[in-house]
C-alpha cells in the first residue's frame, strides 16, 4: 500500500449559503477544508512515534496519510505474517518477510493511547460521528470567508 487517502462527505445547502458552491470550491478553499479535516482527525490518528500523523500530505485534492503502512493502521486489523523484532529481550516492532503476501490474522490492532487518547481505526469516520456538525459548520464558515474574498 502506498498510503491512505481520507474521504469525508458533507452536505451544504447552496441556497442557505447564498453562493454557488462550484465557484467557491476552488483550490484555495479546498486546501483550507483539507487542512481543517486533517487537524480535526489528528487526535484520532494512532500515534506511537508520530510518523503517521506527522507525514500527512494535504493538497486541494486530498488528505493522504503517506506511510506505506497507513492503510493497515486505518483498517484496525492485524495483517501477517508478523515476526517480532527484539531488543534486549523486548519486542520493539514487527516485520513481515519480503515476498510473502500479507493476510488478515483476525486480531485487532491495539492502538497506544498515551499521546492520542482517542486513537482508533477509521479515524475520519469516527471524527465525523463525533464532530460532524462542528466540521460542517466550520466548512460553511470557510466557504463564507471565500465568498467575501471573491465578492467583497
Amino acid at each position: 500500500m502506498d498510503g491512505f487517502t481520507s474521504e469525508v462527505e458533507i452536505d451544504i445547502d447552496e441556497q442557505a449559503l447564498g453562493h454557488k458552491l462550484d465557484l467557491l470550491l476552488d483550490d484555495k478553499t479546498m486546501l483550507r477544508v483539507h487542512n481543517l479535516l486533517a487537524k480535526m482527525c489528528d487526535p484520532y490518528v494512532p500515534f506511537m512515534e508520530g510518523t503517521l500523523s506527522q507525514t500527512v500530505e494535504i493538497t486541494p485534492e486530498w488528505v493522504r496519510y503517506v506511510q506505506p503502512y497507513s492503510h493497515y493502521i486505518y483498517t484496525g486489523a492485524v495483517y501477517g505474517p508478523n515476526i517480532p523484532i527484539m531488543e534486549n529481550g523486548v519486542i520493539v516492532g514487527w516485520f513481515s518477510p519480503p515476498g510473502q503476501k500479507k493476510h488478515l490474522t483476525g486480531a485487532p490492532i491495539n492502538y497506544s493511547t498515551s499521546v492520542h487518547p482517542q486513537a482508533t481505526a477509521e479515524w475520519d469516520k469516527v471524527m465525523m460521528q463525533e464532530h460532524g456538525e462542528e466540521f460542517t459548520e466550520q466548512v460553511k464558515q470557510l466557504l463564507l470567508l471565500r465568498a467575501r474574498e471573491l465578492y467583497g
